[in-house]
């Protein structure tokens, strides 16, 4: 018996967890429908409030963090949508295209997104598609690192994390992204002309359709990802004279199957294994590229399983690109125009060369070529 009144304090303290419980979860409640409805208001303060608000509550209670980015993404797509007729003309005159913007509140709900710890996300997925965000700048980079940057420190390795991002369709045209993992986005279709990416993440992401014409991708990560059909005209994917210390970007296994990569700049990356057949790499630059691998070739008829979006017609065109120095051993390079091409110092041994175009090509210096093909 003289246990009993140990237990009755014992269900004392009990029932009284479970009120103070209860009545959090009343509070979080309160606060989360009041923030919904401050993301109503036509006051931007208050809407600033409620974004504001909602990331508060992720910080507080992460079981809630999978519907306020349900909520947070709805109200991107809402506050900015794609036309209903595409993507917006821009104006001619650069520098005011240059100029544009998302809306303030809309910035700070991507940016809100982005701090967010991403290990609470549950089955929640980040959806920005079909939505303008035209001169987004995304960073989660403190002013300490980037002020390091001009005095010859690297870019920081700190992300946010937006993997398996639906952006299919975005415009993101002139966006800065910086340090941002998309790594399994769905980016289908989406606009990233003259966008520029810092150390971006996007491995395995599907960017067929994407259009890449004259961005800056500096360091990021495009290992396996599908860019069948994707525009890259005058791209910069490596470049090593950069005014910063940075690498060039990875495209392992990427797909570029009937990509146009006229005039891109892809110095130095990494192309081993790379699927390049149909590809338009007119005026490339390669130098000192690695192409171990990769297969250029229609001959390759084990490409089609792995292209799903069309049909391989024809081998990469290489003409006049600059190939200076680059890795082609084990390249599949059968039927490749590689016209007036500068292969000075390349490195072809066990390249498949069969019906190759070396007419003009400058093959000083280069290893593996058959004595017919000789030095031009």
């Amino acid at each position: 018996m003289a246990a009993l009144p140990g237990l009755a304090a014992a269900l004392a303290l009990l029932f009284t967890w479970r009120e103070v419980q209860v009545a959090e979860q009343g509070q979080l409640t309160s606060r989360f429908n009041d923030a919904i409805t401050n993301l109503g208001s036509r006051s931007l303060d208050v809407r600033f409030g409620g974004i504001y608000a909602l990331e508060r509550i992720m910080q507080d209670s992460p079981r809630d963090q999978p519907r306020i980015i349900s909520v947070l993404s709805a109200y991107v797509r809402r506050h900015a949508p794609v036309p209903a007729s595409g993507f917006a003309k821009e104006p001619k005159d650069l520098e005011q295209t240059l100029k544009r913007r998302p809306s303030t509140d809309v910035a700070a709900v991507m940016n809100v997104l982005a701090r967010r710890p991403p290990g609470h996300d549950g089955g929640a997925q980040l959806d920005w598609n079909r939505t303008d965000l035209r001169g987004l700048t995304l960073s989660t980079w403190g002013v300490k690192d980037l002020a390091k940057i001009p005095k010859g420190g690297e870019l920081p390795r700190t992300h946010s994390s937006f993997g398996y991002a639906n952006m299919e369709g975005a415009d993101l045209r002139h966006a800065v992204l910086a340090g941002v993992d998309l790594r399994n986005a769905f980016a289908s279709e989406v606009n990233l002309s003259g966008a520029t990416l810092l150390r971006t993440g996007l491995t395995n992401a599907q960017l067929d359709g994407a259009d890449l014409t004259r961005a800056g991708l500096l360091e990021t990560d495009l290992t396996g990802a599908d860019l069948s059909s994707a525009k890259l005209h005058e791209t910069v994917l490596g470049a090593p004279d950069a005014p910063v210390r940075t690498g060039p970007s990875r495209l392992t296994r990427a797909v570029l199957w009937d990509a146009d990569l006229t005039g891109a700049s892809l110095a130095g990356t990494d192309l081993t294994g790379a699927i390049l057949a149909d590809a338009n790499l007119t005026g490339a630059t390669l130098a000192g590229a690695h192409l171990h691998g990769a297969q250029l070739s229609a001959a390759d008829k084990s490409l089609q399983a792995k292209v799903i979006s069309g049909t391989v017609t024809d081998s990469a065109n290489l003409a006049n690109a600059d190939l200076t120095g680059a890795d082609l051993t084990g390249a599949d390079l059968r039927g490749v125009n590689l016209t007036g091409a500068n292969l000075t110092n390349a490195d072809l041994r066990g390249a498949q060369l069969t019906g190759a175009k070396l007419t003009r090509a400058k093959t000083n210096g280069a290893r593996g070529l058959p004595p017919s093909a000789g030095p031009r």
